[in-house]
């Protein structure tokens, strides 16, 4: 007997039959970005297609007691995000009324059923213990929703209509002599695709074929060298070259991109496979031996410590960023699904336009990356030790390099604050779509290397600080704080010298400052931001920003041993603060003193153990023992004044 295979929208999934999650399968596990990604698939799909397959829902047919249930063997993540999804979408928008019953269960694991319970009630003001990763997703749904519908053309009729008769999963029903072990081992073992950007490569590789120019197979040699120069993120781009070409683009010192354009580029290239035949005759290479090249240079100097750096981004989004800044096309989307999609959409059809198009894009991904790697933090493991760093490479022997931090020679402070601004904006979107900042940041970097007629490479600090903090303040006034129609970010990046640099003041009871309204983790962020800043030299030194994505309650919302606060001060910004998901499970119920001691037994050596600096200020500028109404009032008022000032300086 053969598999059963069955096509199921979400409606008729969520209307038939039950699941169950067994003992065996992992928790729910899925964040802010899986879910990020999966909302924003539904809502992009929905512009170019009748259907978005999903995947696959692989289970095994039981019985139990009559009770007729399929245990879930491949899909568990996606089966219950749906099943949140579904939640958010019956109690706080009022809608699938059909939706009555959950059909989905968890086998022996009492915490995550009663999260799935109470996200289906839409009520977690219980004092039963629960899963917090499930109230996560549903309290981050709630929020992101409304966010992604905002840039989108679609409003939460047609999302929900397009949810639920669209989205489709096929589920495969294993035979009942299935050994499921062996079928795990099965699934474990799938081949790889050919990825997206190498189909990018292999379209621009034919963009730049012209049989009439006799330099033509050198000419995708070099589009070769730099793809697969720039392609490894973790490495500085430097290393992608043999140590004389190498010198040739970056000078003596590998500091600097000294080559100004593609011309240059090709004119340098040409002149080191000139000075650098060997005895040999070289070898023929066709298009599809190029893409089938590794992604390391075999006689390219090797890096001592190849897995040293962590970049903020990955290859196919870094593509995209290269290719929205160059073009400037408000339809180009950081969204990698449809990489090629957008690729096609801009390529010129006449032959001269698209080859143009490709040398040009080729000299861009090499600037795009250089500056990457030079002015855009990565993320540093070295010595037992990690965090972030933003270094230049250089060499003083034209062997080996070294790095130091890039803006060394202008003063040291500046190089933490830049690492701090970059780093906040980071941890705030962790979501490679949503990476609107470093579009931002690249798009700056680009014009000032531009402008920058000598070439020395240099961007002044002062004004990269100063473009960070201005970017800040329009995300805060023009979207996660405005309380009318957000700005688009296209508006904000592109069109950026003509918004105000006045801002409105942002008043104490701000909605979109109250729990459960929050648009963004920047606006607790910027706060920490700001109270480093003006302490940075001492006590606040060492505090780094990490991906701290729980909002928790200073003052819980059941508390241990308390009475419960009014939900006016209980939601207030005053009483919010960023921490670690696992401190937030483990701290959610106890009252602030408690709170403040566990905090307190974490110090040592003069560290600072806090998740933020917020919540260092409620802990350590307030009586825990009587944190209550007034002191959440002043806190609010406090922070709220500290970011408009930081707003009009």
């Amino acid at each position: 007997m053969g598999h059963t295979i069955e096509t199921f929208n979400v409606h008729e999934l969520f209307s038939s039959d039950h699941y169950r999650i067994p003992i065996y399968q992992r928790n729910y596990a899925w964040g802010k970005e899986e879910i990020s990604q999966l909302l924003q698939d539904i809502i992009d799909y929905s512009t170019i297609s009748d259907k978005y397959y999903i995947g696959t829902l692989v289970v095994y047919k039981q019985s139990v007691d009559g009770k007729v249930f399929y245990d879930t063997i491949d899909g568990q993540q996606r089966l219950t995000t749906l099943s949140i999804i579904l939640s958010v979408l019956k109690n706080k928008y009022k809608e699938v009324f059909w939706y009555k019953k959950g059909i989905l269960s968890f086998e022996s694991r009492i915490l995550s059923q009663n999260a799935l319970d109470f996200a289906f009630n839409g009520e977690f003001n219980s004092t039963k213990e629960y899963h917090n990763t499930i109230k996560e997703a549903y309290d981050f749904i709630s929020l992101e929703l409304n966010n992604v519908l905002v840039d989108s053309s679609l409003d939460i009729k047609g999302f929900i209509k397009f949810f639920l008769e669209s989205v489709t999963l096929l589920r495969v029903e294993v035979p009942q002599d299935t050994d499921l072990n062996h079928y795990f081992e099965i699934m474990n073992n799938r081949g790889e695709q050919l990825e997206k950007h190498e189909i990018v490569k292999a379209r621009l590789l034919d963009c730049l074929y012209d049989e009439d120019d006799e330099l033509n197979k050198e000419i995708q040699e070099l589009f070769n060298t730099v793809w697969e120069a720039v392609s490894n993120m973790e490495r500085y781009v430097q290393y992608g070259f043999e140590p004389k070409l190498r010198k040739a683009l970056f000078g003596k010192d590998w500091s600097s991109l000294i080559v100004g354009d593609y011309e240059e580029l090709i004119d340098e290239f040409l002149f080191f496979k000139e000075n650098n035949r060997g005895s040999k005759e070289e070898e023929e290479l066709s298009i599809d031996d190029i893409i089938r090249q590794g992604a390391e240079n075999v006689n390219a100097e090797k890096e001592e410590t190849p897995d040293r750096f962590t970049s903020p981004i990955n290859f196919q989004n870094f593509l995209l960023h290269i290719l929205l800044i160059k073009t400037k096309n408000e339809d180009i989307k950081l969204d990698d699904k449809r990489l090629i999609d957008f690729f096609e959409m801009v390529i010129p059809k006449s032959k001269n336009k698209k080859k143009a198009f490709a040398l040009e894009f080729m000299y861009d991904l090499l600037t795009g990356k250089y500056l990457l790697d030079r002015y855009v933090i990565k993320r540093q493991y070295l010595a037992n030790k990690e965090g972030w760093s933003l270094l230049t490479l250089i060499s003083k022997d034209k062997k080996k390099g070294y790095y130091i931090n890039t803006f060394e020679h202008q003063k040291s402070l500046p190089n933490e604050t830049i690492i701090m601004l970059l780093s906040m904006f980071h941890v705030s979107t962790p979501t490679m779509i949503y990476k609107h900042w470093l579009n931002a940041t690249l798009y700056f970097l680009f014009n000032e290397f531009e402008s920058n007629v000598d070439k020395n490479n240099n961007i002044d600090v002062d004004t990269y600080i100063y473009y960070l903090e201005k970017i800040a303040k329009q995300l805060l006034s023009f979207r996660f704080l405005n309380e009318g129609k957000d700005m688009d970010y296209y508006t904000l990046i592109y069109n950026n010298d003509s918004l105000p640099e006045v801002y409105e003041e942002i008043e104490k009871d701000n909605k979109n400052l109250r729990y459960g309204m929050i648009k963004n983790n920047l606006v607790f962020n910027i706060l920490d931001y700001i109270i480093w800043y003006n302490d940075r030299e001492n006590k606040f030194s060492s505090f780094e920003f990490t991906f701290r994505s729980s909002v928790e309650h200073y003052y819980p919302q059941n508390p241990i041993g308390g009475e419960e606060l009014d939900t006016k001060y209980l939601h207030s910004f005053g009483n919010l603060c960023l921490i670690s998901h696992q401190k937030n499970s483990k701290l959610n119920y106890h009252l602030p003193t408690a709170k403040k001691n566990y905090y307190n037994k974490l110090e040592h050596g003069g560290q600072l153990n806090y998740d933020s600096l917020k919540q260092y200020t409620m802990m350590n500028d307030y009586d825990a023992d009587t944190w209550g109404e007034k002191d959440i009032v002043d806190h609010n008022k406090k922070m709220i004044d500290m970011i408009n000032e930081f707003m009009q300086n």
